[in-house]
């Protein structure tokens, strides 16, 4: 829909000291809305504007989305087709084929875009003969650069002659050099080890440049030529380095048209032991039942000692499974269980698209499914798996769509016993049932459209839960504007307090602290902080943080422990409780009265982390388990889950000295507890698994993408 400002609304956006003057235009472009950039530029409001955060354009956000008229506009009106933004080093070429907008791409490449290697490699990998002819005529693809492609071209899966007879008959001259300085403090950041499949490269600084060494290939001297980017004397050979936010993530190398690359490859993890006598047949204690009332159980804590988890199982002979309940629709939200019933929300669509990817990728799409849905909250009997009933909460069209390992049912349930609430960020339902499945109140809390943190383009998807304290339900509604922390009363559901968070989009749950000087309602984000739960006045805050947020802070041994994996910094902090002011630490250190230990690496992406037994068991999504003592943060030990490329988004749970970790393609391992790591089993799904299962009353949960499956040693064993 095409949006026209007043004379006033554009008056105030280019008012002096106005708060970003850029902000409308760069949510116009990147809205496909022409009209409205027209009326903007002409108004006066810098067409180069930068995002405060991490510099993005008008053009760059346009040509992410393949805006091709608004890019048009802006580059007749004079934008810098060259401009990049600070956290991926994104150019609107490189945007724009991220994209697939080879179009838009093509017309920056004829209006002065330099990315004249990032097209050609585009154009061989998809055989778009026209992008293939925009690079190559900027003049701009170097000697290396052009030997590459060659070979590129030649070794392609869909080899497109067309293509390699324009690079056959190209040309490229080596382009002149000026003096370029590297701090010695810089240099060493680029030193360390590299790894890429079977190949590694060891990278060292001597005399002031860089010495590869690679297997048994000559090692290489290079000399730094620009930022990040190194040439031999003879210009046969170069190294290229680049990473998020200014980080050092991965290394390329050409030696004369034959590229490789490699990340950048830590410690190596100590190899899994597998248990010699695994002594499984031991039966699990058996303590009064307890309810797992929210995300990970009471206080997110994970912990179902004496709830009769079976530690072994077999979903395909039926082994220790006492039912398997298909669910319609997509959801990655977690099973809770209070009684003798389970709950669980789902989404269906229409259009009934399961596009879903697992895996260790960077790829930020979204899935394209924006007809209307279904949002359900379901009962199921915890001893058969039937579905007592169902209640539809909500139904529409979500206006976000979600990432391709997202749903658009990704918060858990939460419940005291007496009322069931249920969150479905995307359309902003907000609601309670009882637990007979009586619609008790619903709130309209606003749609939370969780998006790409960098440049608001991705849609992602919202994915915190809701959670309950006293008469108050917590929402952290963090989401491209206007982010917000609110209580709403359980009793009615009308908002008690909501206090604005300076926050991008995160996808973490709150959790409460209790602490010798009151309780501290705890979130996660690029500012950690502490709120008082009966107001919402900011107690602490902690930095810095993760660009990306989504695990929950957990709390144990009367302290929390916060984590976020994704750069440009990748801490855990254990916290002391009843802290006041900013907690965080002077540059160079570890701990202080407030902070009792921090780490700024190793901090975990995607899973909650677990305290368990006086240990921190954190993992990564890419398998990398890390255990700490509580206390003091020294690493016990590390390993890795699973075979190189597994991957995992499910929080681990624990149960009578065992810990369960979930992994995306269902499969489930099984660790003793504590400092002799051992793998006692390993699991089966046979589904895809994104929610962290749920314990109770001799039965283990855990939702599969299209089922919720029960475990529990068969009644009458488990009543021995």
């Amino acid at each position: 829909m095409v949006r026209f400002l007043t004379l006033a609304a554009l008056a105030a956006l280019i008012a002096p000291g106005a708060p970003d003057r850029g902000e409308t235009l760069r949510d116009a472009a990147l809205l496909g809305d022409v009209a409205q950039v027209r009326a903007l530029l002409d108004a006066g409001v810098p067409i180069d504007a930068p995002a405060p955060r991490h510099g993005q354009t008008a053009l760059l956000l346009a040509a992410s989305k393949g805006r091709m008229d608004v890019v048009k506009l802006l580059v007749e009106r004079g934008a810098d087709v060259n401009a990049r933004e600070r956290f991926f080093g994104q150019t609107p070429v490189k945007d724009a084929l991220r994209g697939e907008a080879a179009d838009v791409a093509v017309y920056l490449l004829q209006h002065g875009a330099k990315d004249a290697a990032d097209a050609i490699d585009a154009a061989i990998e998809t055989g778009n003969v026209e992008l293939a002819k925009a690079a190559i005529a900027t003049g701009l693809l170097e000697p290396l650069e052009l030997k590459a492609a060659r070979k590129e071209a030649a070794a392609a899966k869909k080899p497109s002659p067309e293509i390699q007879a324009l690079l056959a008959s190209a040309s490229a001259a080596a382009p002149k050099r000026t003096a370029y300085a590297v701090s010695a403090e810089q240099m060493q950041k680029y030193a360390g080890r590299y790894r890429g499949g079977p190949n590694e490269a060891t990278v060292s600084v001597r005399d002031g440049k860089l010495v590869i060494a690679s297997g048994s290939r000559p090692e290489l001297v290079l000399s730094p030529i620009a930022e990040g980017r190194f040439e031999s004397a003879s210009g046969d050979a170069e190294a290229r380095f680049g990473g998020r936010a200014g980080t050092i993530e991965f290394l390329s190398v050409n030696r004369d048209g034959d590229v490789t690359g490699f990340g950048v490859a830590g410690a190596d993890p100590a190899p899994l032991k597998t248990a010699i006598a695994p002594a499984l047949d031991q039966k699990a204690p058996r303590e009064a039942a307890r309810p797992w009332p929210q995300f990970r159980g009471p206080g997110a804590s994970g912990n179902g000692d004496g709830q009769g988890a079976p530690p072994v199982w077999d979903v395909a002979k039926g082994v220790n499974v006492r039912f398997k309940t298909e669910i319609p629709g997509i959801s990655n939200s977690s099973p809770i269980v209070w009684g003798d019933r389970i709950y669980i929300t789902s989404a269906v669509s229409e259009k009934n698209d399961r596009t879903f990817r697992t895996g260790l990728y960077g790829d930020g799409t979204s899935v394209d499914d924006v007809s209307v849905h279904s949002y359900r909250l379901y009962a199921l009997d915890a001893g058969t798996g039937k579905v007592v009933w169902e209640r539809e909460v909500h139904k529409s069209a979500p206006t976000v769509r979600r990432h391709l390992k997202s749903s658009q049912s990704n918060a858990t349930p939460a419940t005291d016993g007496r009322s069931i609430v249920v969150l479905f960020g995307t359309v902003g339902a907000l609601a309670a049932f009882d637990l007979d499945g009586k619609p008790l109140w619903k709130r309209d809390v606003g749609v939370l459209d969780c998006n790409d943190p960098q440049a608001g383009a991705a849609e992602w998807g919202h994915a915190s839960s809701p959670i309950l304290y006293k008469d108050l339900v917590f929402v952290q509604g963090d989401r491209r504007k206007d982010s917000f922390l609110a209580a709403y009363r359980l009793s009615d559901g009308q908002e008690a307090w909501r206090v604005a968070r300076e926050e991008p989009s995160t996808w973490a749950t709150p959790n409460v602290l209790s602490t010798p000087s009151g309780d501290e309602l705890l979130t996660n984000g690029q500012t950690i902080r502490g709120y008082d739960p009966l107001t919402g006045k900011v107690l602490w805050t902690l930095g810095p943080n993760s660009e990306v947020i989504v695990a929950t802070p957990v709390v144990a041994d009367g302290m929390a422990f916060i984590t976020a994996g994704y750069p440009p910094v990748r801490p855990v902090y254990a916290v002391r409780p009843g802290q006041r002011g900013n907690l965080t630490l002077p540059e160079g250190q570890r701990s202080s009265a407030a902070i009792a230990w921090s780490h700024a690496r190793g901090g975990t992406y995607i899973p909650t982390p677990l305290h368990y037994r006086g240990h921190l068991y954190t993992v990564n999504n890419n398998g990398i388990l890390t255990c700490y003592r509580a206390d003091t943060g020294e690493q016990v030990y590390q390993t890795r889950l699973g075979a190189a490329g597994a991957s995992f988004s499910a929080s681990p749970v624990a149960a009578d000295g065992r810990i369960f970790f979930p992994s995306e393609t269902g499969e489930v391992y099984v660790l003793r507890a504590g400092t002799e790591y051992e793998l006692l089993a390993t699991n089966v799904m046979d589904e895809v698994v994104m929610a962290t299962p749920a314990i109770s009353n001799g039965l283990m949960v855990v939702r599969t993408l299209g089922h919720v499956v029960g475990l529990g040693e068969p009644k009458a064993a488990a009543s021995r």
